[in-house]
């Protein structure tokens, strides 16, 4: 991975911008990939449900890397950067921030590497674990692109 996809350097918009790229596309993408090209594009704008995200990613994935292999490569590349999951051994814990590595097609499967990585940091008794964009994200958008969401 390059300097320019480090989280401390990575432009925020960077996933929006490959989105738009695709988006502009239409004769290599159906109708069906566009409404969920939006959704999680209108998901990453908002920057509140990254497991939403994570959903719409794993769908689109399946569906569209074969023919668009560069583009989910970025956009997996930005994901990785920018969403963490947070892991709590129970409910009033403090959580456990476990990077997220989408080697997995499948939300529940990346769901399981995480909890399996928080478990080298212990025993998890009664593990919840949930997926957050990392501070990074909101820190880098300007001031007014917060307040308008």
């Amino acid at each position: 991975m390059g300097d320019d996809c480090a989280p401390a350097r990575c432009h925020w918009r960077c996933a929006l911008d490959v989105i738009d790229e695709l988006l502009a596309r239409r004769d290599a993408i159906t109708g069906e990939e566009m409404d969920r090209l939006l959704d999680l594009r209108w998901q990453l704008r908002r920057g509140e449900d990254a497991e939403a995200v994570l959903k719409i990613f794993c769908e689109l994935r399946i569906r569209m890397e074969r023919k668009h292999y560069l583009a989910f490569f970025r956009i997996r590349r930005w994901l990785e950067n920018h969403i963490v999951a947070a892991a709590r051994i129970c409910p009033a814990a403090e959580p456990v921030l476990v990077p997220v590595e989408l080697s997995h097609y499948c939300v529940e499967a990346i769901r399981r590497v995480c909890l399996c990585a928080a478990l080298r940091n212990g025993v998890l008794l009664a593990p919840r674990l949930r997926f957050a964009f990392g501070s990074a994200v909101v820190a880098a958008r300007p001031a007014e692109e917060l307040v308008s969401r």
